[in-house]
């Protein structure tokens, strides 16, 4: 039961739902009266946009908005109840409130009078994270112990490496644009979150972790961003030569890179932080659901936003569609069910080495089939002759596949190891994003400091891991080594 000043504090949190349901309704309904209003700011302020992809992406914004503070109004009633669910739910949902608000009111995509709104919605959700995190406040909520294990400081560690891993360290979004990076980053954490969940909890290794994130890669690029099948987004159409209407190269560079940088490497990351947990769940069932919602909400969004105003008018046909849900799920159904014999062991290099050789099998891969410095196609081929860088990344991959799957097999892969085996592959590729991507001096600065501090953190973080402590080299052998 809640004292007179617990329930007193509980209301004042449950009147900042209100009002903040509230505004997000004034702030969408604004939007809809006086949408010509809108666009016709948005259009001097982009006057090279297409106004009909203006006018397609005008609800990506306020449409989140709205649903975070649609959420207020179904945890109020079991707040009031003393739910502790309730309870962290609206810790959870003030704070994403709060940053997709800030981030249309950074984005100034709005006029100055709408921006007002969205200022109040700011100060409103400020003062809902400080009364819901009050001591008083928590008090009235006592966390219930659950029958499962969990680590959320585990998940959070990889909600947030995901992203960066994958999008903020290669330079693909200008530092113009990083406020772009909040759009990838639902499908990126909770993706990552849930591959790892389900992979663990059917006790499966890295070769099945690897399966999964080719699935993610197309869900993410295929259904989402319809990149693998578009003939003008990216000009990836123009890389190589199209099979059955699908861009080669792209397919194979995107598939392979989020396989490993999407969803291995953070994970591995992740796993090196919390060692003691090994590689049991983080997540109990309702946090595992939660997360392929938010996953799947999150491709959605990129839908919504990137190819109606990067690619407008191409929606990618349906056999396509259907042959790409159905690629997912047989991706899926094997990385959970089928398991791949341990390879015949073999002795790893010192960390030291197998860091560089991994940060070089990723900057050759990369380099192989990623244009760069001007060129139209891979390694500045033309035509079908784009086919030989290409065959040569998927030669290069295979191999490094091969050597690690015999290197973590033997006894003396350590934790270190993992650890250069991440790092290493973390500077390659962020040197690349450094030589193809980079387009400005701020940009260069900025890759150039992320890979010195990778390195640096990895030589320190190596430092402080004793080497005989190695999940994936002892009994438990479900890491980087495959069952």
């Amino acid at each position: 039961m809640m004292t007179p000043q617990q329930r007193r504090a509980v209301r004042v949190v449950v009147g900042l739902l209100v009002a903040g349901l509230a505004l997000g309704m004034a702030f969408a309904a604004l939007t809809l009266i006086f949408r010509g209003n809108v666009l016709a700011y948005q259009q001097n302020r982009h006057p090279h946009a297409d106004p009909a992809a203006l006018a397609r992406t005008l609800w990506t914004r306020p449409i989140p908005i709205l649903i975070v503070a649609g959420l207020y109004v179904w945890v109020a009633r079991q707040l009031l109840a003393g739910a502790h669910r309730a309870y962290r739910r609206v810790r959870i949902v003030s704070i994403l409130g709060f940053v997709a608000v800030g981030w249309l009111f950074v984005s100034a995509e709005y006029p100055a009078w709408l921006r007002v709104v969205q200022g109040v919605q700011l100060a409103v959700l400020a003062a809902l994270i400080a009364a819901v995190n009050r001591p008083v406040v928590r008090a009235a909520f006592p966390p219930v112990p659950g029958p499962r294990l969990r680590n959320r400081r585990a998940a959070l560690l990889l909600a947030v490496l995901a992203p960066v891993v994958a999008e903020v360290t290669l330079g693909t979004v200008p530092l113009r644009l990083a406020w772009a990076w909040l759009l990838f980053a639902p499908v990126y954490s909770a993706g990552a979150l849930f591959v790892r969940e389900v992979v663990r909890r059917t006790d499966g290794g890295y070769p099945n972790l690897l399966l999964m994130g080719v699935a993610y890669g197309l869900l993410e690029e295929g259904l989402a961003l319809q990149s693998l099948t578009s003939p003008h987004l990216y000009h990836a159409a123009d890389w190589a030569p199209r099979l059955f209407g699908v861009n080669t190269a792209y397919a194979e560079l995107n598939l392979v890179y989020h396989a490993v940088f999407s969803i291995a490497v953070p994970i591995a990351l992740t796993e090196l932080c919390f060692a003691r947990h090994g590689t049991t769940p983080y997540l109990r069932r309702g946090g595992v659901i939660a997360a392929g919602i938010v996953a799947l909400l999150g491709s959605a969004l990129l839908r919504g936003a990137v190819p109606p105003s990067e690619d407008p008018g191409y929606n990618m046909p349906l056999p396509a569609v259907l042959g790409v849900a159905a690629a997912i799920a047989v991706l899926a159904a094997l990385a959970l069910r089928v398991r791949v014999r341990p390879a015949r062991p073999a002795v790893p290099p010192r960390p030291a080495v197998l860091g560089a050789l991994t940060a070089v099998t990723a900057l050759v891969f990369l380099g192989a089939i990623w244009p760069f410095a001007g060129a139209r196609q891979p390694l500045f081929t033309h035509g079908a002759w784009a086919l030989l860088p290409m065959g040569g990344a998927a030669a290069v991959a295979a191999a490094t596949l091969v050597a690690l799957r015999r290197w973590t097999a033997a006894d003396g892969w350590t934790s270190p190891h993992t650890l250069a085996a991440c790092t290493g592959a973390l500077a390659g590729h962020t040197v690349f994003g450094l030589i193809g991507n980079a387009d400005s001096l701020l940009d260069r600065a900025y890759l150039t400091a992320v890979t010195v501090l990778t390195v640096v953190a990895g030589v320190v973080a190596a430092k402080r891991i004793h080497a005989p402590v190695a999940p994936s080299a002892s009994a438990n052998r479900s890491g980087i080594a495959a069952r």
